[in-house]
């Protein structure tokens, strides 16, 4: 009697365990699916935004800087641009493909839908699937955000990189796996090479990964792996100072930004230092979200999730800290803009995952409850031009 009762609790106890698993498959599954389904929604808009009948003036520079033969020529044009020259050489391959015009623009609108499936991921692996959608969705249908990924411009490729090197930077410490984490090294080296913007994120990932290798017991191949992937950033950091950084520091092209174009995002003689970081956070909050009252909401839920997060002790504080707070410096220091402005779009990514997190949080990670709160940001999205 006792080896048959024995028997049908190892039966039941076998058929539960597949039960759950199956319920996990079945969530999963929806979960991918609703991913596919706000990626696909988010590629539609992008694809609407980059159909317009006119050029940027930037657009128009980067297309005649892809259009040399000759690939030293092109590097050449491409030192005098505040850009680093991937991007231009993307471009450069592109052109031939397709004709002039906004068809250029699929270049963007490509890697910037790419950007969405890859954010999703880091996200979805970091802070689950409630917080990941919540994420994916807003970062697919902010007006910002669809709008940068639909012009000739090198963020969304940025953007790509970034957050790719993000989510296989988790799989590498989550699996303690060395090609990914070698992956990881080469996916943020390359965003340097397409903008500096890469500089931020690159710093905050630095500091994250290294505080997970002090907490916990990695091997020691995982260890080297990481450190040559920093150190071959580095190196790269370092030619491209040499060759073209150094040469924009006091040229006439940073003076115009500092000066005129982008005067507010840079401190002013005389001004306050906690007035210009309290008013390009608002005016950052407000080129993000659209309007002043989502930009408001926004802000507070950003401060919830990050708050969230640090009430676990989790260190993914210090990912999604460092690159705002260097986003600061810069402007501060008079480095880089800090502002309403498209040179601060990356930010868009911490900002969207911080809400992912509060909104997946405050929701009791039910996802319609997260993706719900995430729509209700949206109310200047149909007036944003798309």
């Amino acid at each position: 009697m006792d080896r048959a009762r024995q028997t049908a609790r190892a039966h039941a106890s076998r058929l539960t365990g597949e039960g759950i698993g199956g319920v996990e498959r079945r969530l999963d599954l929806r979960a991918r699916g609703a991913a596919v389904a706000i990626v696909a929604l988010g590629l539609a808009a992008r694809l609407l935004a980059a159909r317009r009948s006119f050029v940027d003036p930037d657009e128009t520079l980067h297309d005649w800087l892809a259009r040399p033969d000759s690939f030293l020529e092109l590097y050449q044009r491409s030192l005098p641009d505040a850009h680093p020259p991937l991007f231009v050489l993307l471009l450069h391959f592109w052109r031939p493909v397709v004709k002039s015009g906004w068809q250029l623009c699929l270049l963007s609108v490509a890697f910037g839908t790419a950007f969405l499936w890859a954010a999703w991921r880091w996200a979805r692996t970091l802070f689950g699937e409630t917080a990941a959608l919540a994420t994916l969705a807003l970062l697919a249908f902010l007006p910002t955000v669809v709008l940068v990924s639909a012009e000739l411009r090198a963020y969304p490729i940025a953007l790509f990189f970034i957050a790719s090197a993000l989510a296989a930077l988790e799989n590498g410490l989550e699996k303690s796996s060395p090609r990914w984490i070698a992956l990881s090294g080469a996916l943020f080296t390359l965003a340097l090479l397409t903008d500096y913007l890469a500089l931020r994120f690159w710093a905050g990932a630095l500091a994250y990964a290294a505080v997970r290798f002090v907490a916990e017991r990695r091997p020691a191949v995982l260890l080297r792996t990481w450190a040559i992937g920093q150190a071959a950033f580095a190196a790269v950091f370092v030619f491209l100072y040499a060759s073209q950084i150094s040469k924009l520091r006091g040229s006439g092209i940073e003076k115009y930004a500092q000066d005129d174009w982008l005067r507010a995002s840079y401190l002013q003689r005389g001004e306050g230092a906690l007035r210009f970081v309290a008013r390009q956070t608002v005016s950052l909050f407000q080129f993000l979200f659209a309007s002043p009252a989502a930009a408001a909401v926004a802000g507070i839920l950003v401060l919830l999730g990050i708050g969230f997060l640090a009430a676990r002790r989790s260190p993914a504080v210090i990912l999604l800290s460092v690159p705002f707070g260097i986003a600061v410096a810069g402007g501060l220091l008079r480095l880089y803009p800090y502002g309403g402005t498209r040179h601060s779009i990356d930010l868009a990514l911490f900002a969207c995952v911080s809400l992912g997190v509060a909104l997946a949080r405050l929701g009791g990670n039910r996802i319609g409850v997260a993706l719900v709160l995430a729509v209700a940001l949206f109310p200047a999205a149909l007036a944003a031009g798309w």
